[in-house]
């Protein structure tokens, strides 16, 4: 039997904080269902201790307010969002509960998701393991590689010309300002009007 306060320990204790998540209906969704979401510069991860299997089988639900939850974070954190379910019951039908925990675990939509009965398996949760911890490879950088490829992109060039400077800068403000958990649309649209005006000017 797992405990989830051992669980938050360990997060807490590689860096990862609480999230604050500023849409307070999502906020009311996660304090009924008794979720909580945990961050770091690379990763989200959402944790639910589970006090019996029946409550364990209703992870579904648990799953759509995890998608609210997706669509309410920086684009950039999507593909590293993790959901730790964690077992805080003895487990007295080990057959039908591997079952279940290998439907839930095979299960990729939304988000990757890990079944905890043990600190055992932590080790099998990619951003908790030491050895992933350890490993030099760079995670995957969205950011990066989308402007890698807009702007180096041999073929494009070659049909449209070279990237403008006015189209570099609208993609620095987008990941810069509208990559971001808040709803001030308004002055993000001001800003790139700015820019799309400055530029058009200057030609």
């Amino acid at each position: 039997m797992m405990d989830l306060s051992h669980v938050i320990e360990n997060l807490t204790n590689i860096g990862y904080d609480a999230t604050i998540i500023k849409d307070s209906e999502l906020n009311t969704r996660l304090r009924d269902r008794d979720i909580e979401v945990w961050n770091n510069n690379n990763r989200y991860i959402v944790t639910k201790g589970y006090s019996s299997e029946a409550q364990l089988s209703t992870w579904l639900f648990d799953q759509i307010i995890i998608s609210f939850i997706y669509d309410s974070i920086p684009t950039r954190y999507r593909n590293n969002l993790y959901f730790l379910l964690v077992v805080e019951f003895e487990n007295s039908t080990k057959k039908e509960l591997s079952w279940k925990i290998t439907e839930i675990e095979k299960n990729d939509r939304v988000c990757r998701k890990y079944v905890i009965e043990s600190m055992e398996d932590l080790k099998r949760v990619p951003a908790l393991n030491n050895n992933f911890m350890e490993n030099k490879e760079e995670l995957f950088d969205f950011e990066k590689e989308f402007k890698n490829r807009l702007f180096t992109n041999s073929a494009a060039i070659d049909q449209y010309g070279e990237i403008t400077q006015r189209i570099k800068e609208i993609v620095d403000v987008y990941f810069e300002k509208y990559d971001e958990q808040d709803d001030n649309a308004t002055e993000k649209k001001i800003l790139i009007k700015k820019i799309i005006e400055r530029r058009s000017e200057e030609n």
